[in-house]
């Protein structure tokens, strides 16, 4: 068998430092047993054991190995190596199962999948209403994450590092749960009628929930906040009244800011934005952000350590703009449940004028790794408040619903940012305003203004 190209990688590593490996994740829990503990699940060899046994007892011990290392190391500081050094299987075994380390990645992603679909499926077919099976379904999905934190932090936040083939297994398995959830809603007659659209923000809020705790390694506090996300998203009724679609908005102007234009900090994060806007964050380099900049790599590393370090200031750089338009708009309206919609407004306006970094902190954050995310996070905790008054509106309102609504609209972002760019993001403003406002003005209330439909007060 051909040896891969990446070997030398692997090969000039110390001894010592796959033993620290071995250490600082041995234990770790996998779905496939404690980490420390794969590499003792080797088979004995000879014609005794069939050969199905043991391609399978070496699957599943790399499995396991990937979620340990990936737990330990992140996806994109994981090799080959590491996951032998755990699993104990060879390097020639290795490659007779998988190509690379990103094919070994996803096939321990869809076992991970369908473990969990399973899962959810089983406690959604207990006895009861079907809003009664569907808070068992949450409940055990939520409580399979909290057992397994590493196999969930994978498939929830590192899953993304991997690109395009491992965010479809996820997205795929949640395209499932949004069909069985829109089914359910169906068989309900005040739930009936529900957007396609808003079913799958009310998923995205919940998985954004799930996010938030896994990544801050919170997982032990999933059980107690998940009742509160079943009451947010059984809250929502669909709007009573068709959702107007926006007018066209005008082209924005064209130019660059004069900040930008003298200032070389500046000018190096919009070509960071604007690289990884057109290539990905994955496939950016620094010569190809200096090029876009038209500056020096002596100058790009005078400024950053390296392109995580320049994707941050971009991620904090356009987060700051965003918020800088959101706060007038909201801060001006005549009543809160105007002020929501404008900020909306806002938000998505601002990605007219900056598409580059509206796709940044969209989508390509995801692949930005830990501290992309934090930076991503702290923005949107810095808009929550903006709903706190929503209580005073109805004070019976889930605890967690303004968390749980940025994160729907959020999911909104994401889908329409990937669909049809940052350009078309005002087409979901009056259904991102009904989901902000719905929890706290009920459906009717949330409808006009979400329509514009006279005086709110």
């Amino acid at each position: 068998m051909k040896t891969p190209a990446y070997y030398s990688i692997d090969q000039g590593r110390e001894p010592d430092f796959n033993r620290q490996l071995a250490e600082s994740a041995g234990d770790v829990l996998t779905p496939w047993g404690p980490a420390g503990e794969l590499r003792s699940g080797r088979l004995p060899p000879g014609r005794g054991t069939p050969r199905e046994e043991v391609a399978r007892s070496q699957r599943e011990r790399l499995y396991g190995a990937v979620v340990a290392a990936v737990s330990v190391r992140g996806y994109e500081s994981t090799r080959v190596a590491d996951l032998l050094e755990l699993s104990g299987v060879s390097r020639k075994a290795f490659y007779a199962h998988f190509a690379d380390k990103r094919e070994c990645f996803l096939g321990a992603v869809r076992a991970l999948v369908r473990a969990g679909t399973e899962i959810m499926l089983a406690g959604y077919e207990v006895p009861g209403d079907w809003e009664e099976r569907a808070r068992s379904g949450l409940g055990a999905f939520a409580s399979l994450l909290a057992a397994q934190p590493a196999a969930a932090r994978m498939c929830f936040v590192e899953v993304y590092a991997a690109g395009e083939p491992a965010i479809e297994l996820i997205d795929g398995a949640f395209n499932g749960f949004e069909v069985v959830l829109a089914t359910a809603l169906e068989k309900t007659p005040e739930r009936a009628g529900m957007p396609p659209e808003m079913v799958r923000a009310l998923l995205g809020g919940m998985r954004k929930v799930f996010h938030t705790r896994l990544h801050r390694g919170q997982e032990a506090a999933l059980a107690a906040v998940t009742p509160q996300l079943a009451d947010w998203a059984l809250a929502y009724r669909p709007p009573p009244r068709a959702l107007r679609h926006p007018p066209a908005p005008a082209p924005p102007a064209a130019g660059p800011d004069p900040f930008t234009v003298h200032d070389q900090a500046e000018r190096i994060i919009r070509a960071v934005a604007t690289v990884v806007a057109r290539r990905g964050y994955a496939r950016t380099t620094v010569e190809e952000i200096v090029a876009e900049a038209a500056c020096s790599l002596t100058t790009f590393y005078a400024h950053f350590e390296n392109k995580e370090a320049a994707v941050l200031a971009a991620l904090d750089r356009g987060g700051a703009l965003m918020v800088a338009a959101i706060g007038p708009a909201y801060r001006r309206a005549r009543s809160w449940p105007v002020a929501v919609r404008a900020a909306i407004g806002a938000m998505f306006a601002f990605a007219l004028t900056e598409p580059d970094f509206a796709r940044l902190g969209a989508v390509e954050v995801y692949a930005a790794g830990r501290n992309a995310l934090e930076q991503r996070d702290a923005v949107m905790e810095a808009l929550t408040p903006l709903l706190a008054p929503g209580y005073e509106r109805n004070p019976e309102a889930s605890p967690l619903a303004a968390e749980a609504i940025g994160g729907a609209i959020y999911a909104l972002t994401y889908d329409q940012v990937r669909a049809g760019g940052p350009s078309s993001l005002p087409e979901i403003g009056p259904l991102a305003t009904y989901i902000a406002l719905a929890p706290f003005l009920g459906p009717d209330g949330a409808c006009r203004v979400a329509n514009g439909e006279g005086r709110i007060g």
